[in-house]
């Protein structure tokens, strides 16, 4: 799906090849990558599938220029470079992948300004991790070390600001970025846990008297899982069949004990019910398809009780734990399907929308960039799904944020300036990066936009400057969002 570009009036300047290690829009899956025209009016992409999205704010390149960009979500093996500290775990330091590898090039693209990328994640009680990002300019540089959360100084190259479900990434520098992050060990011994989700696949036809073999992926609980297991299984003839709740897994250097149970017509191999992942092969996946194979014999024809039941659960030291019980209870993932018919895939939309309100329950959840103006306008120029307005315009205009910024930006005695909508905003952890900037409340307003995309989000941002006590900042936003009660 291509992602849409805001273009200025007059003759733009020539545009500019978009340049990877190869063209990227051949190089990955149409789903996986989107394409726009980067204008000085500022340009967003967006991949709903994955719930990822680059905004590049207005102003960010001279208005003589005009450029190709692209951002792309990187499955295939070959782009996938793993970062030496996943692939050879310790004791003492055990990394893992937290979110996608995301791509936005070209690489060589000069801003004046951050732009801001979103990136799902699949950290579970962030208090229990060290985070960090890194980048790579290309598919054959090594990956090297941007930040760790926590760890910044005022020479540090870009800033992360890490929510419940997403996080949000403020660089000058396009390329390869992947978060990933180990147990912390600030004051004491913390134990991390991600959340995993687990696909069941099988064969498009089902034979009449041979064996037939399933696959059990596991992989990340991030937005577009359920899509990167059946492009997986398409290129196999597979078809994907159905999906868990979520497998929370921390580092306890435990492995993952699969079980499967067929009942009506089929059963597994003798003494092939129950798999054993390593820890090690869980956690260092490194952002590939895990997967293990079970294979199910034919007992019956034309049984209509057809199922198979799947658990996963972490495995316990001096434990045993009871094969499947369909009636047991606990902190297992379990799946369970009645057919080999495939898992339907919804509509694109609906498919981004659902998977990003499940994903993100209880963060800022949306990446999309709503119309510029009064209500009529948006309404005219956007849909509205899920409460959030599906368009592809800035909430809030250059004129709107010059206006924001010389208001907000002088520090005042009651520190009642771009320090406490920070605060308010949740976005003070690390107020250097806004400090150094030429203008901090430009640069906070840009983050806004990527993570306040609902309809209320202009409101609750007046009733912010009103709490400020900032009636200047009330009047500006007003004139785009008039008072609920008129």
């Amino acid at each position: 799906m291509l992602g849409s570009s805001m273009l200025t009036p007059g003759a733009p300047g020539p545009m500019r090849p978009t340049t990877l290690v190869e063209d990227p829009l051949h190089a990955f899956r149409s789903s996986e990558v989107t394409q726009a025209t980067l204008t000085p009016a500022g340009a967003l992409l967006r991949l709903h599938t994955y719930s990822t999205a680059l905004l590049i704010p207005e102003g960010a390149i001279p208005k003589s220029q005009r450029h190709s960009v692209v951002l792309s979500v990187v499955r295939d093996d070959k782009h996938q470079q793993l970062l030496p500290a996943v692939t050879a775990l310790s004791a003492s330091t055990r990394t893992t992948y937290l979110s996608p590898v995301v791509f936005c090039g070209p690489v060589d693209t000069k801003v004046n300004k951050p732009i801001v990328m979103q990136l799902p994640h699949c950290a579970e009680n962030l208090s229990n991790w060290s985070i960090s990002l890194y980048s790579a300019p290309d598919n054959v540089t090594a990956w090297s070390k941007v930040v760790t959360i926590g760890e910044e100084t005022i020479n540090t190259p870009a800033l992360v600001q890490i929510d419940r479900r997403y996080a949000y990434i403020l660089t000058e520098s396009f390329g390869k970025y992947v978060l990933v992050g180990e147990s912390a060990h600030d004051i004491q011994e913390r134990v991390a846990c991600k959340k995993l989700r687990l696909f069941i696949c099988g064969p498009s036809t089902v034979p009449e008297f041979s064996d037939v073999s399933v696959r059990i992926y596991i992989v990340e609980d991030n937005p577009g899982a359920e899509e990167r297991c059946r492009q997986c299984e398409q290129e196999i003839g597979g078809v994907l069949l159905g999906g868990s709740t979520v497998l929370y897994f921390s580092d306890t250097g435990h492995d993952l004990v699969i079980d499967l149970r067929c009942v009506g017509g089929w059963k597994t191999k003798p003494f092939s019910e129950r798999q054993t992942i390593p820890f090690s092969h869980v956690w260092g996946a490194a952002g590939t398809a895990l997967h293990c194979s079970f294979t199910l014999c034919r007992t019956e024809h034309d049984k209509c009780d057809f199922k198979i039941s799947v658990r996963a659960v972490q495995d316990t030291p001096d434990v045993v734990a009871p094969l499947i019980d369909p009636l047991q209870t606990d902190h297992a993932a379990t799946l369970s399907v009645s057919s080999f018919v495939p898992l339907p895939r919804e509509g694109h939309l609906s498919v981004g929308s659902a998977g990003l309100q499940q994903h993100s329950s209880g963060s800022f959840e949306t990446m999309t960039i709503c119309s510029v103006g009064s209500a009529t306008a948006a309404t005219a120029a956007a849909t509205v799904e899920n409460n959030v307005i599906q368009s592809d315009r800035f909430r809030l205009s250059k004129d709107v944020k010059r206006k924001l910024c010389k208001c907000l930006d002088p520090p005042t005695q009651k520190r009642n300036d771009w320090r406490m909508l920070a605060a308010h905003l949740n976005v003070d952890r690390y107020l250097t990066y806004f400090a150094t900037r030429p203008s901090p409340t430009d640069q906070i307003l840009d983050l806004w936009e990527c993570r306040n995309r609902d309809l209320n989000a202009v409101q609750r941002l007046i009733e912010i400057c009103r709490t400020m006590e900032r009636p200047d900042a009330v009047a500006i936003l007003e004139q785009i969002q008039p008072a609920p009660w008129l």
